[in-house]
């Protein structure tokens, strides 16, 4: 009867290892697509490589789970796509919203999120004070991003692009009134678009929603998101993720 007992936990034991060996195999034989998108500080090309602060980041908790992964940069509205449409799909920087909150298996912040009112500094006609002022004007928004879903909620409707760049030359060219970027993204924006920031002037800063966060699709392996949220766990508590912070410029998660 005790050989028994012992052969029994033997072979239960035995069958647990082989289970969580079948599973970290399942993880790290898996690999992720990483999506996002030109988003400079946080998402980039820079010499054919994906860099700034949210890659290098988000790179490092891939790396430390252990995980294969590519990642690619698209037009907003085509990363958000593949992240709720198809299985093993990381997006980042994606801000999270009650809207958005059972399309994703969250994983972690990664940066906060200040955005502003554009405008050209030019057009004294334009005086936003509060969200009300907004009614007569045209703004500019990426198509699926979350300033769209937020000035649909105040009854405004967007004038819709598919890369912050295509609306800053509306705004330059007139064909729209004011657009939506962070302190720190819209020096990118106008680089890609070879247009000197000195023409633009920030104005009212929108509501506040969320920070910027790292999610994956649905169809992901729940072994593969504890894994990352442990790894970006881990991230934060080796200073890792405000070194990165502080090189890019980027306020760091507290």
């Amino acid at each position: 009867m005790v050989f028994i007992n012992i052969l029994d936990k033997w072979l239960r034991g035995l069958a647990t290892m082989i289970v969580g060996g079948v599973a970290t195999c399942a993880v790290a034989g898996t690999p992720l697509t990483v999506v996002t998108e030109e988003f400079a500080p946080y998402s980039y090309v820079e010499s054919g490589e994906v860099s700034g602060y949210s890659t290098e980041v988000v790179r490092a908790a891939l790396a430390r789970a252990g995980i294969d992964y590519s990642i690619q940069i698209y037009p907003w509205a085509r990363a958000l796509q593949m992240a709720t449409a198809r299985p093993n799909v990381l997006i980042y920087s994606i801000v999270r919203t009650p809207q958005r909150e059972n399309q994703f298996q969250w994983i972690a912040a990664i940066a906060p999120r200040n955005v502003y009112l554009y405008k050209l500094a030019a057009r004294q006609d334009i005086q936003i004070h509060a969200l009300a002022d907004l009614k007569p004007y045209r703004i500019a928004a990426n198509r699926g991003d979350v300033v769209e879903e937020q000035l649909h909620q105040l009854g405004l409707t967007a004038d819709l692009s598919a890369k912050d760049v295509f609306s800053l030359q509306k705004l330059i060219a007139g064909r729209v009134d004011l657009m939506v970027a962070t302190e720190l993204s819209i020096e990118g924006v106008c680089q890609r678009a070879n247009v000197s920031c000195a023409l633009l002037e920030r104005g009212m800063q929108m509501p506040e929603i969320s920070g910027y966060y790292v999610a994956a699709s649905l169809g992901t392996p729940v072994a593969t998101v504890q894994r990352l949220r442990q790894a970006f766990v881990q991230l934060r508590n080796s200073d890792a993720m405000r070194q990165s912070a502080d090189k890019y410029g980027v306020t760091p998660v507290k």
